[in-house]
């Protein structure tokens, strides 16, 4: 499970979790760098950015954390 702070994918999607149970995500997802269609859905799975659509599937993509300056 991911710790409250900033993640980033190599494609550039972030994501921001933060709450007391690190329960909250922010998702901003770049559909054309991660090569997804603008019907897939993202979530947060162990350490991956995940994204599915009932036409053409889905992919997935690791979460790396960003270091704070």
């Amino acid at each position: 499970m991911l710790k409250n702070g900033q993640y980033r994918t190599r494609a550039g999607s972030t994501v921001r979790i933060s709450g007391e149970h690190s329960g909250i995500y922010e998702i901003e997802f770049d559909w054309v760098e991660e090569n997804a269609c603008v019907d897939c859905v993202p979530a947060v799975n162990d350490g991956y950015l995940s994204w599915h659509c009932e036409r053409w599937g889905g992919d997935s993509a690791r979460l790396y954390p960003v270091e704070e300056k």
